[in-house]
């Protein structure tokens, strides 16, 4: 099985674009890069070098679509995303919204790769990552009992499950348990770079969605988002998660 994980960016002169393709077979499991927006489409398929990817998750806000297209365009707030905002999320890891200009150009650019995707890799399950929240929702009340700065955030979640505990370990042992996990590990200490750290976290996030482990915050009408998987989160953020899905019976 092959893993696709995107964290999307949208600069046209800053490599914010963090790719990663997850092979848990491979002596060297996991590739990553981080480029341009218009280096995006070749680098993923230099990546995959003529194979297919098993399942792909992408970091931006994907809606469903009908008929011959894929993935649509629209301009609001969805409802996932007003699932995963206020209360005790609003500061934790809360979802921001797709009608507010960079959620704009987030869902645009989302959406044009996603349909990219499913053009040359037709039947591949392709989900929508939220790496913030996807290790967020893992995190301890002791990790936020100091405020966290915007944009560090997915920083300091990932110091914590790979330096400060042994979080990472048990998440990679519990989704690739016939597959050398360790090996896994030792590529997340070596792991640098913001981008290419969220497009591992997509990369994993395929595999538990395909594994039917994830938290999905799945709505009628505005998609899903795929979260970390059940055992694994935390206390505060499941009793929440599961009483607003219980309100709005998605």
């Amino acid at each position: 099985m092959i893993y696709l994980g995107i964290d999307i960016g949208f600069s046209a002169t800053v490599r914010s674009t963090g790719i990663c393709v997850l092979d848990p077979r491979k002596a060297n499991p996991v590739i990553c890069r981080h480029v341009q927006t218009s280096e995006t489409m070749a680098t993923i398929k230099e990546l995959l070098a003529g194979r297919r990817p098993s399942v792909i998750s992408i970091d931006g806000p994907l809606v469903p679509g009908a008929g011959q297209q894929a993935f649509q365009v629209v301009n609001r707030y969805r409802e996932c995303e007003r699932l995963l905002s206020g209360g005790i999320f609003q500061k934790r890891c809360k979802s921001g919204p797709t009608n507010s200009p960079r959620g704009q150009a987030l869902h645009q650019q989302a959406t044009l790769i996603a349909r990219f995707l499913s053009k040359n890799y037709p039947g591949v399950p392709i989900f929508e990552a939220f790496p913030n929240a996807f290790l967020g929702i893992m995190m301890p009340d002791s990790v936020f009992s100091k405020p966290i700065r915007r944009g560090i955030k997915s920083d300091v979640f990932w110091l914590f499950a790979v330096q400060r505990s042994n979080l990472m370990k048990l998440l990679l042992r519990g989704l690739f348990a016939n597959h050398r996990h360790d090996r896994l590990c030792r590529v997340c200490h070596n792991l640098d770079n913001h981008d290419e750290r969220a497009a591992f976290v997509c990369a994993v996030t395929a595999r538990a969605a395909h594994l039917n482990q994830s938290i999905m915050i799945r709505t009628k009408k505005d998609g899903a988002i795929a979260l970390s998987p059940r055992n694994l989160t935390q206390r505060w953020a499941s009793s929440i998660l599961k009483a607003r899905l219980d309100e709005t019976s998605v």
